[in-house]
């Protein structure tokens, strides 16, 4: 059978080699972007000159032909670039982690809220919090080592986190395909990078002006004269103690939703 070839070198030049792209992408699901550049690689071959980024504006439009698509966020700590095969027909947790059985994805919508929606603002909870609340979500004779067996289903599938051994938090997962979800159950929740722009659930607020940064995201401010970095909206000094993550004092929600709220 003769395979289509195309001129353009920065991304699949062939129909089969797009096909394989589209296959390993839907079996792989959820992927850093290393693993995506080393499948690239190994599917193109050392001699493709484009980058991640082109590989995926050609790929979407074949995917969107399932109701699939590629989309991606920023690591909040690394800065490294996540993506994920989401479904464009998704409404909730119940479409888009669909692999899960209705007692599981229960558990996971349960498990969501608990972490999003954490009073002091840290976005977790304790590990045997989140293995207590799976234990009484499930039947009766669902066991304290399945519902904990399940949480690490949940961390390793990337909806969920573990964070130094204790706290489980929001997933990169969660972060890409359950973006839309949350800023729609869970609006006062909702925080946001005065730099990056996307979803922050660790990092610092600016105490002047109720911005958020991310910990990536600190690390690229410019820093003033103190040698603290400066606030992305107003400029003003960050503070350490003005954290919230796992492991830090937090920031209530009721303190200062977001930056544009504040700044209003």
């Amino acid at each position: 059978m003769d395979v289509d070839t195309v001129e353009d070198h920065s991304g699949p030049t062939t129909t089969l080699e797009k096909q394989m792209l589209v296959q390993w992408c839907m079996s792989a699901q959820f992927f850093s972007e290393t693993e995506l550049q080393n499948n690239i690689k190994r599917i193109l071959g050392d001699g493709h000159q484009g980058t991640a980024m082109e590989v995926i504006d050609q790929l979407n439009p074949t995917l969107e032909k399932f109701s699939l698509a590629l989309r991606s966020s920023m690591s909040q700590t690394s800065g490294e670039q996540w993506w994920a095969l989401i479904s464009t027909n998704a409404d909730g947790i119940s479409m888009t982690a669909s692999a899960y059985t209705a007692m599981e994805l229960g558990i996971l919508r349960q498990l969501i809220e608990s972490v999003f929606t954490e009073p002091l603002g840290n976005y977790v909870i304790g590990l045997h919090q989140a293995v207590r609340e799976a234990t009484e979500k499930g039947p009766s004779s669902f066991s304290r080592r399945e519902a904990q067996d399940l949480v690490m289903l949940f961390c390793r599938d990337g909806w969920l986190a573990i964070d130094d051994g204790r706290w489980v938090t929001i997933g990169q997962r969660a972060c890409i395909e359950l973006q839309q979800y949350l800023e729609d159950a869970y609006p006062e929740f909702v925080r946001t990078c005065g730099l990056c722009k996307q979803m922050a659930t660790t990092g610092l607020m600016c105490g002047g002006c109720g911005a958020f940064a991310h910990p990536y995201c600190v690390d690229r401010l410019k820093f003033n004269a103190t040698g603290a970095p400066s606030c992305p909206e107003c400029r003003q000094q960050l503070n350490n103690s003005d954290a919230f993550g796992p492991g830090k004092s937090g920031i209530p929600h009721s303190a200062k939703l977001d930056s544009t709220q504040a700044q209003d």
